[in-house]
């Protein structure tokens, strides 16, 4: 039995192995950070795009209870339960135009972190 020498097949890895074995695990990392972190971006998207459709439909809705005669165009500011907030994420607007039929247009914008505004716009038609 040798002792100066390790026996073949029982040597170690040098360092240059370990350090390209080490790139190789930080690419695929970083991948893997870049899919979570635009995984995170559409989930929030997505969330908000739910929160401004229920919160048009709940406006919607409002609208067509009230009588025709009171309803008139106007805004507000809401957060996602539709509880007015100066600081809420959501802008709420509504159009009443009159005609034959009533068109009520409801849209709501908000501003998701690192883009451009987006909106939702409802649109219906209500006998006078």
């Amino acid at each position: 039995m040798k002792r100066g020498r390790a026996a073949a097949g029982q040597r170690g890895f040098t360092v240059i192995e370990v350090l390209i074995a080490l790139l190789v695990l930080l690419i695929g990392m970083a991948g893997i950070l870049s899919l979570q972190l635009t995984s995170v971006q559409a989930t929030a998207f997505s969330r908000h795009a739910t929160e401004a459709t229920l919160l048009a439909e709940d406006k919607m809705e409002e609208l067509r209870a009230v009588p025709a005669a009171t309803l008139v165009s106007d805004n507000d500011q809401v957060d996602a339960r539709g509880v007015p907030d100066a600081q809420g994420l959501y802008i709420r607007d509504w159009e009443v135009e009159p005609g034959a039929s009533l068109t009520i247009t409801v849209k709501v914008r908000w501003n998701e972190e690192g883009a451009d505004p987006y909106s939702i716009t409802l649109q219906t038609l209500r006998a006078p």
